[in-house]
């Protein structure tokens, strides 16, 4: 009966580079290694949740003042230099009239190219 020599090819940790030994499919040196290695790459996925939860704060925080103000509406220009940025909502639908119906959590508004209106918050149970 003859046996073949199984000799495991050295590779290289895809985090730091280090000559690793043993298994083909070894990638890393360490768990330590391998955790950097993740990490890093799911770093881009956590900075961009973290940007849109902060527009989305913003966005609730200043329509929430111009509720308080009693006002239903502003131009969207001025919402803007407040720090406003439309293209950040919770929910979108074709409302009355035609107009487009956003939502930032459970305040609700139509808005055209130049303005909102008919700013208002909704509770959970309506439609």
């Amino acid at each position: 009966m003859s046996y073949k020599l199984h000799i495991e090819e050295e590779g290289n940790c895809l985090e730091c580079g280090t000559a690793i030994s043993g298994r083909r499919d070894k990638r890393f040196c360490s768990l330590s290694c391998k955790n950097k290695y993740n990490n890093r790459a799911q770093m881009v996925k956590r900075q961009l949740r973290a940007q849109t939860i902060a527009a989305l704060t913003g966005n609730y925080a200043i329509l929430e003042a111009l509720l308080k103000e009693g006002k239903t509406g502003a131009g969207l220009e001025e919402l803007t230099e407040l720090g406003f940025d439309p293209a950040y909502v919770t929910g979108h639908r074709r409302g009355h009239f035609r107009h487009d119906e956003y939502a930032c959590f459970d305040i609700w508004y139509y808005r055209t190219d130049t303005r909102i209106f008919h700013l208002r918050r909704k509770a959970a149970d309506q439609p």
